[in-house]
């Protein structure tokens, strides 16, 4: 009975909206663009009449397959069980659209779908997939409408015992026309309940700590591993890093409690790497860096809320730093030089935290594979150092300790054209006395000189080398030492190069210095005072032991290197806003928890508070000014205000009448009436005003009046119209004939009367003028 023909659109742009929320999810731009050519293929096909399901075994047999590899994924690829998931649905709709003859396949083509839009929100916490999810609901709902009265319509059509063609077309139509603006009303009414109860849910049952099923079941993947910040990192890691723009973090940074950040970048600590390993003596060679093994690291156990405490000398300043990091799937955690405490603020998982009291490194046991938010007091600056013979036990001992690296070019395996480049007086500088690197031979304290000489080398970098990301031709320098070949050969390189060869350098002068991995951003959000921390912001750079303890130096030239985009041009403020969204989305509703509440809460209970507090406050004050002689005034100001409102009713009423007239001669105009004075015309307007609605009204189903035609020659030409019909328009327009050539009236009542069956005869009318074209010749 009814023809439901927006069902199956709607269904194809959900099934289109349920792959691509999960391609969002899950960053699978290659398996989105397969599905979306399947299911385009298949609503092609379907359109031209071509479409032939797929046999039952072999639409059997691929669901077979399409198990098959889901628990393969799992098993052999690691794969995570709910993005596995994900892609058996993805896989297993598309066999169930090449396989669809009743509607049992259209039902689970859109469970599938309601179950793959599932798997994609447990996957990730992005705004632009939120967004997607409220659109996808809005189009589910009615989906699922139309595909209800889909059932129930071949239901009663199977129960009938007439066939449909007998059914009367006018009546079939006059059905299809009101039934998309009821589905369309009905669907806006369980949307919005259903968006109030799921605001309730939502606020007044959080998701506690996390606990429950689906905090059990989120699962998160960085889309690309940090493989720079391990304890081995070989060459162009941190360039492949570097090339990324994807977000790593979110620090918020204030300084002795006040708000800090935006005026200088900000330099977070990850890895610390001492030891170079070289070719050996066949010239074979990994050309990596270790970091040494660590006797003195502390591990802690720590739940929600829960503080691990540094010893930290008392009148260091503190930074506190409140860092929202994403998975990178390595153990390193970010902070500023010189950590005093940290924070585990993600509940309700138990951080297993790693401390080196060695490097200050923080870490924890397994690789991140979920997000982390933590909080770290900094001094900005590292420990002071042990005492001089300390330093050097603990040297030794680390050495030894090295497994699987060659000691004896740990020790003192670098390469002899590093040193003989170090040496160098224009590079390590010079003074009255000569070489500074040559004083330091003979000095008794070589510290002294450490940092002028550390210093030395940083600036000769800077003015002599540059920084490029671009380096093909290096290829050519065969099994060269890249360090070797960057110092005397391209005099380029990235911050990866710059900072080793300076370590090197240092470290073949006896020198204490290490290469530090992390990053340096300078990208600060005003909208929401936080630091914007990128892959393409990992950063290099040195760390030198002196008598005023771990200093650092960042030898990497500005020549050559990326300007980045202007911070207040348009581009960059757009996208900290749709940042700043996005992290409020992540923490305020993916994120919201027994702590949101309670803070909501309290906010609410406070605000409901003051307003009381400041309406009594008001009404006291109201009343001593009333006590005072403010009655006069306030009389005064009362008069006023009745003026001002008097004034503005009247310009209301004036410019009401203005336009009322002018829609009455417009509507003269229309039914033949611009003859006539104008008091007739606006008399008789009012009174066939019905006419005007009925003209208009098939006007829009395309049943024009000629204008050489009269109102009774033109209702005599709707003889094609259905007998009620056309009985209808006949006696509205003698009705018209009465109103305009006697001295009949319409009352208020005969008004309503009339509108009743304009309204009536509206409905009928649906459809027929896509059939029939009235085309009336003299």
């Amino acid at each position: 009975m009814y023809d439901l023909r927006q069902f199956f659109p709607t269904l194809y742009l959900l099934t289109f909206l349920g792959f691509s929320g999960f391609a969002l999810a899950t960053q699978a731009a290659g398996l989105w663009l397969l599905s979306t050519a399947l299911l385009a293929l298949n609503g092609w096909l379907l359109h031209l009449g071509r479409f032939r399901p797929l046999p039952r075994l072999v639409a059997n047999v691929l669901t077979l397959l399409a198990t098959a590899y889901m628990l393969r994924m799992v098993w052999q690829a690691g794969q995570t069980p709910i993005l596995a998931i994900g892609n058996f649905l993805v896989l297993l709709q598309l066999v169930k659209l090449y396989e669809q003859r009743g509607n049992r396949d259209y039902a689970q083509v859109l469970v599938l779908s309601l179950l793959l839009m599932v798997a994609s929100a447990i996957s990730t916490a992005s705004l632009w997939f939120g967004l997607l999810l409220i659109l996808y609901l809005l189009i589910s709902l009615y989906c699922c409408l139309l595909f209800h009265l889909k059932v129930e319509t071949e239901a009663a059509r199977l129960a009938s015992s007439a066939p449909a063609e007998k059914f009367n077309p006018a009546t079939l139509r006059q059905e299809q026309r009101f039934l998309h603006r009821s589905m369309r009303r009905l669907t806006a009414l369980v949307a919005l309940v259903s968006i109030a109860m799921a605001v309730g849910v939502f606020l007044f049952f959080p998701r506690g700590s996390g606990a429950g099923m689906l905090g059990q079941m989120q699962q998160f993947r960085a889309s690309q591993a940090l493989t720079g910040f391990s304890d081995s990192v070989s060459f162009q890691q941190i360039a492949r890093i570097g090339q990324n723009n994807q977000i790593v973090a979110h620090v918020y940074m204030w300084k002795n409690e006040r708000p800090a950040g935006g005026t200088e970048p900000l330099l977070l600590r990850g890895s610390v790497l001492d030891i170079y390993d070289g070719a050996d003596e066949s010239g074979q060679g990994s050309w990596q860096w270790f970091r040494s093994a660590t006797f003195d690291d502390v591990n802690y156990q720590l739940d929600d809320r829960e503080t691990a405490t540094f010893p930290v000398a008392d009148h260091l300043p503190h930074i506190r730093q409140h860092i929202l990091l994403q998975p990178t799937g390595t153990s390193v955690l970010f902070s500023i030089p010189g950590p005093i405490s940290f924070t585990n603020l993600l509940p309700p998982r138990t951080l297993e935290l790693r401390y080196s009291r060695r490097d200050q490194v923080l870490r924890t046991r397994q690789p991140l594979t979920g997000p982390l938010e933590y909080e770290v007091v900094s001094t900005g600056q590292l420990q002071p150092p042990a005492p001089r013979q300390q330093v050097q036990n603990n040297w030794r001992r680390m050495l030894r300790g090295m497994e699987g690296v060659n000691t004896r070019r740990a020790v003192s395996g670098i390469d002899p054209q590093i040193e003989q480049f170090a040496r160098r007086p224009e590079v390590g500088g010079s003074d009255s006395k000569g070489p500074l690197v040559a004083q330091r031979g003979k000095n008794e304290t070589p510290q002294e000189l450490d940092r002028r000489i550390a210093a030395n080398f940083e600036q000769y970098f800077r003015r002599n080398f540059s920084y490029t990301l671009d380096l093909t031709d290096a290829r050519r320098l065969g099994e060269k030492d890249p360090m070797v070949s960057f110092l005397y050969d391209l005099k380029r390189g990235h911050c990866e190069y710059f900072a080793g060869a300076m370590t090197l350098m240092c470290q073949s002068l006896g020198m204490q210095a290490r290469m530090v991995i992390g990053f340096k951003c300078d990208e600060f959000n005003q909208i929401g005072g936080y630091y914007i921390v990128r892959q393409s912001h990992a950063h290099a750079w040195v760390e030198v032991l002196t008598p005023e303890g771990w200093i650092s130096f960042d030898p990497t030239s500005t020549r050559g290197a990326p300007s980045g985009l202007d911070k207040s041009s348009m581009l960059q403020q757009v996208k900290h806003l749709f940042d700043f969204l996005e992290q409020k989305w992540a923490s305020g509703v993916v994120g919201y928890d027994n702590d949101n509440q309670e803070n909501l809460l309290h906010n609410l209970d406070a605000k409901i508070t003051n307003t009381a507090t400041s309406a009594s406050v008001k009404a006291k004050a109201l009343g001593d000014w009333l006590g005072n002689g403010g009655g006069y005034l306030l009389s005064s100001s009362l008069i006023g205000l009745l003026i001002a409102i008097f004034i503005l009713a009247a310009l209301v009423a004036v410019g009401y009448f203005i336009l009322e007239r002018w829609r009455l001669r417009r509507r003269a105009v229309r039914i033949g009436l611009e003859s006539l004075p104008e008091s007739e015309q606006l008399r008789l307007a009012r009174q066939l005003g019905f006419y005007d609605e009925l003209t208009r009204l098939l006007a829009r189903h395309h049943i024009h009046r000629a204008k050489h035609l009269t109102p009774r020659e033109f209702s005599r030409g709707l003889d094609w119209l259905p007998s009620d019909v056309y009985e209808s328009i006949g006696r509205l327009t003698e009705l018209f004939y009465r109103i305009r050539y006697s001295d009949a009236r319409l009352s208020s009542a005969q008004h309503r009367h009339v509108q009743t069956v304009i309204n009536r005869l509206a409905q009928p009318l649906g459809g027929l003028a896509s059939e029939h074209v009235l085309h009336v010749k003299e």
